[in-house]
C-alpha cells in the first residue's frame, strides 16, 4: 500500500511539473513542432527568422515607401513563374503571431493587388514594433526549446552565429535549404 501511495505521489508530482510549463514556453514548443512538421527541411536559422519577424515586425526592411513598392514589384516579377504553393497564403510569424506572412501567391491569384500588399507592409513597418528590448534573452529561450523539439537542429557554428545576431538585433535570411525547398516569397504585415 505504501508503494502504491508513493507511486501515486510521483505521478501527481510529474503531472504538476509538466502542467507548470509556462504558456510562453508551450507556445514556443508548439510553434517549433509546427515548423518541423510543415517544413521538414527548415533549420534553426528559419526558427530564428520567424521569431525575429514576430519580435521586431517589418521595420528592419523599411527605409521608404517608394523603395518598398519598387522592391515588392521587382520580387513579384521574379517569382511569377515559380511555384508559390509550397508555403501557405497566410502564415503567422513566431509564437505570439503579432505579424503574418502574406505569400505573393495572393497577388498572382488575384486575392490582393500589389498596391494593397504594399500599403499593408508599409503600415506594418511604419511603427516601432519591437516587443521588448531583450531579444537576446528571448532568442536563448527559443533556441533551447527548439533544440528540445528537434535535436537535429543543433549546429554549433550556426548557433554561435545566431547568438551573435540576437545580441546585435540582426535579422537573418531563410536558410539555403528552406529557400530551395519552399520558395518563400512574402511580406509580413500586422496580424489584424
Amino acid at each position: 500500500m505504501k508503494k502504491l501511495f508513493y507511486t501515486l505521489i510521483l505521478i501527481i508530482s510529474a503531472m504538476m511539473i509538466f502542467s507548470c510549463e509556462s504558456q510562453e514556453n508551450k507556445a514556443i514548443r508548439t510553434m517549433c513542432q509546427d515548423i518541423h512538421n510543415r517544413y521538414p527541411l527548415a533549420t534553426l536559422q528559419d526558427i530564428y527568422k520567424t521569431c525575429y519577424q514576430d519580435f521586431f515586425g517589418a521595420e528592419h526592411l523599411m527605409n521608404d515607401t517608394a523603395a518598398a513598392r519598387q522592391y515588392i514589384h521587382y520580387e513579384l516579377e521574379q517569382c511569377r513563374d515559380t511555384d508559390l504553393s509550397l508555403m501557405p497564403l497566410r502564415e503567422p510569424t513566431g509564437f505570439r503571431h503579432r505579424f503574418v506572412r502574406i505569400n505573393f501567391a495572393n497577388i498572382v491569384d488575384g486575392q490582393l493587388t500589389e498596391e494593397q500588399l504594399v500599403m499593408m507592409f508599409v503600415g506594418a513597418a511604419a511603427h516601432d514594433n519591437a516587443y521588448s528590448d531583450d531579444w537576446a534573452s528571448e532568442w536563448a529561450l527559443i533556441e533551447q526549446i527548439a533544440l528540445e523539439v528537434n535535436p537535429d537542429w543543433a549546429d554549433d557554428e550556426l548557433q554561435a552565429e545566431l547568438t551573435e545576431a540576437a545580441e546585435k538585433h540582426y535579422a537573418v535570411r531563410h536558410s539555403e535549404a528552406f529557400r530551395e525547398a519552399y520558395n518563400p516569397h512574402y511580406r509580413i504585415v500586422r496580424n489584424k
